[in-house]
């Protein structure tokens, strides 16, 4: 007979006896106090199998190295552009992926469209902060929009670095580390190179344009504040417009015929200069440019702009464009990632990475410091 051994309310141990089950060998089966069990021979005869599976539904175990010791666990890092349309991010992303394999860690790339989108940014932020990635890469839209989510996000312990644009905070409490250009210098360098090229007796009685970004945007911002200091030391040069634009580049091209047009008589563009401080307002104010000239206004105008890309480049080339100051997104991708890295495994991190910009003319690209 099988026997089938339970606690009850008393003390002693009661043996209960059932036929044997076809098939089955003895159980025993021993239950905490106080808890009455009645099985249907069924029920036994299933036991093994529901204690043999019970375990199934358990966390997998690590995994293991090749000496047996517990593998560590792949980091994710999220990374957060500005936006993910313009070529200059799709370049960004390149630099994250080859620190991510470098590393050996796993990539989020999410981002809003444009650089406009803040709101969107800030959502996409929170939603990757809260899905249990290990660190943060974030280029910020606004610096004072987002600044009271990063701060919340690095108190949670999530370390978060910044790459291309700053934020609102302190380096080392709100934030790791930055990793960018340094703009307010590439705002001067733009500068210096429209007083060289408006030579010593400028065109329009040195008048100058400026297409400027977003309004939040702290990276443009500060490039075109170093623009315009700098062209104040110029006396025969003179800021006569400016004006910001949506953060598209079909947005900006509508600012700059608008603006263009204002400076059109007798047939010709009475503008000494043009700046243009990001990759957007660079080729919105060159396809504005090109429609002028279509619709047969002469236009000698010089016109410096910021970053690169195909239609830039081509602007260059066919000598519409002066000159162009261009970053590294790609370094600012790469030299991020590792930052936000290193900030988990606990090693130094460089407060502040400047990555340089280099002028593009052409007939040569010169690297600045």
């Amino acid at each position: 007979m099988a026997s089938i051994v339970l606690f009850d309310k008393a003390s002693p141990l009661h043996a209960v006896s059932e036929p044997p089950l076809i098939g089955a060998s003895s159980l025993t089966l021993i239950t905490l106090p106080l808890i009455m069990i009645k099985l249907p021979r069924l029920s036994l005869a299933l036991l093994p199998l529901v204690l043999l599976f019970s375990g199934c539904g358990r966390d997998a175990a690590a995994p293991t190295a090749a000496d047996g010791s517990t593998a560590p666990k792949k980091l994710t890092i999220a990374v957060v552009p500005k936006a993910t349309t313009h070529s200059y991010w799709k370049t960004a992303e390149a630099g994250v992926r080859r620190a991510a394999a470098e590393l050996g860690v796993n990539i989020e790339w999410q981002g809003p469209l444009d650089d406009s989108k803040i709101a969107d940014q800030i959502g996409i932020l929170n939603n990757l902060a809260a899905s249990g990635v290990d660190g943060i890469l974030l280029s910020p839209c606004d610096d004072k929009a987002l600044a009271p989510h990063v701060r919340s996000i690095s108190k949670r312990g999530i370390p978060v670095c910044l790459f291309d644009s700053p934020l609102d905070g302190k380096v080392g409490v709100d934030y790791v580390s930055f990793a960018a250009t340094d703009n307010r210098r590439a705002g001067e360098i733009a500068a210096e190179n429209v007083i060289r090229l408006a030579g010593d007796e400028p065109a329009e009685n040195g008048a100058v344009l400026i297409i400027r970004f977003t309004e939040g945007s702290a990276s443009t911002r500060l490039r075109e504040e170093g623009f315009l200091n700098a062209i104040g030391q110029a006396p025969k040069l003179k800021v006569v417009d400016q004006q910001f634009t949506d953060g598209s580049m079909a947005g900006a091209q509508r600012v700059a015929e608008t603006l263009l047009g204002n400076y059109v008589q007798d047939g010709r563009l009475k503008l000494a200069a043009i700046f243009a401080s990001n990759q957007p307002t660079a080729e919105g104010t060159h396809n504005a440019l090109r429609a002028l000239r279509t619709k047969g206004i002469e236009v000698k105008t010089r016109f410096v702009g910021f970053d690169e890309s195909e239609l830039l480049a081509q602007g260059v080339d066919n000598g519409q464009i002066d000159a162009l100051v261009v970053q590294d997104p790609a370094q600012m991708g790469y030299l991020g990632v590792k930052s936000v890295v290193a900030a988990i495994r606990g090693e130094k991190v460089e407060p502040y990475i400047d990555t340089g910009v280099t002028v593009r003319t052409k007939k040569i690209a010169t690297a600045t410091p």
